[in-house]
């Protein structure tokens, strides 16, 4: 017997004064009853033992080549080269490239990859793992479940903090 657990799925970030939307949800199931030794009495006890899992709520399933191949109709250079990122993303949203190998894989000029990097940077859907290597932001989107892409966002988060000063393009450019 599963009960999902009532949450309201819009938050109210104080520090920010934003609505943020939530990204999981608890699953409860009972697994039934088992018996325990109460440590104080020493008696033995019947318990409900219950287990609670969390869930990935609020989300799209998307077909990635779909959709990039609608977007390319409609899209700019920016948004090409956007989309072109995320088909070169490993299982753990790394991109392992420099923006010379990036202007050489996608066929984008050098500008282009200076322009739209930076950019995404800055609106938090890539972090900067290193000179030469990203990381595309797993709330945005990720490949695999719950407990993976948990994992992947720690390592996000944890680079976003840790993240370098602004990129030096003419040392991202010389790699």
């Amino acid at each position: 017997m599963a009960k999902n657990e009532e949450k309201q799925w819009v938050k109210y970030d104080h520090k920010t004064e934003q609505k943020k939307q939530q990204t999981t949800r608890k699953m409860t199931k009972v697994l039934g009853w088992q018996e325990y030794i109460n440590a104080r009495t020493g008696q033995i006890e019947d318990f409900q033992v219950i287990s609670v899992e969390e869930r990935d709520a609020n989300f799209h399933k998307i077909w990635l080549n779909h959709i990039i191949a609608s977007l390319e109709l409609v899209g700019n250079k920016k948004m090409k080269f956007a989309l072109w990122l995320l088909e070169q993303m490993s299982s753990d949203n790394i991109i392992p490239m420099t923006f010379r190998q990036m202007a050489e894989k996608s066929k984008f000029s050098i500008d282009t990859v200076k322009r739209v990097i930076p950019a995404l940077v800055e609106s938090n859907f890539l972090v900067r793992i290193n000179q030469g290597c990203y990381q595309v932001n797993p709330e945005i989107i990720f490949k695999g479940g719950t407990n993976k892409r948990m994992n992947v966002l720690i390592q996000y988060t944890n680079a976003r903090k840790e993240e370098s000063p602004p990129l030096n393009e003419d040392k991202e450019n010389e790699e």
